[in-house]
């Protein structure tokens, strides 16, 4: 199992540096719009299957793990998932931006470029739900592994023990 842990790992490490490239540019004039939804329609071309390869990649290695083993026993895979899904969200930030910005410039609704924002904006949706997926997928995974090798399970009377036993772990 440990090979598929550090698949997760990997995957999600790489899947940041694959796709960042230079900041999306804030537009200076309206005549610059052709070219921004080009480029952004590019960028979502060339992320595509780099990002469609990654989710099959961490699909098999969830497919193929053995219930009996610890999913991420280091804890590496989970927060690397975590991270990209913060890298993700940021960008989906910057989206918003370069979105207002175009606005700002009196772009018209219709204009290919908001088409092309949506687009690209829905690629990184799409990382951030996958890996926030993968990552309670493994924590679940092991927090079930953990359940089933405690003999006797623990129960509470009320929601305040519950909190005060998080503090004991």
């Amino acid at each position: 199992m440990l090979a598929h842990s550090n698949t997760i790992r990997d995957v999600s490490r790489a899947l940041p540096a694959l796709v960042s490239g230079p900041d999306l540019d804030v537009p200076v004039s309206a005549e610059l719009l052709d070219t921004h939804a080009t480029a952004l329609r590019e960028q979502h071309e060339s992320l595509r299957p780099v990002i469609d390869r990654a989710g099959d990649t961490l699909a098999e290695a969830l497919k193929k793990h053995d219930p009996e083993k610890i999913a991420d026993p280091n804890g590496e895979g989970a927060s690397a998932l975590e991270q990209t899904e913060a890298y993700f969200k940021h960008r989906r930030k910057e989206l918003q931006q370069l979105r207002e910005a175009f606005i700002e410039l009196d772009a018209p609704p219709s204009h290919d470029v908001f088409d092309a924002l949506d687009c690209l904006d829905n690629l990184y949706l799409w990382i951030v739900a996958t890996m926030q997926e993968v990552r309670w997928s493994v924590l679940i995974f092991d927090g079930v592994r953990d359940r089933a090798d405690i003999p006797t399970g623990r129960t509470f009377a009320t929601s305040s023990e519950w909190l005060a036993s998080l503090h004991d772990e």
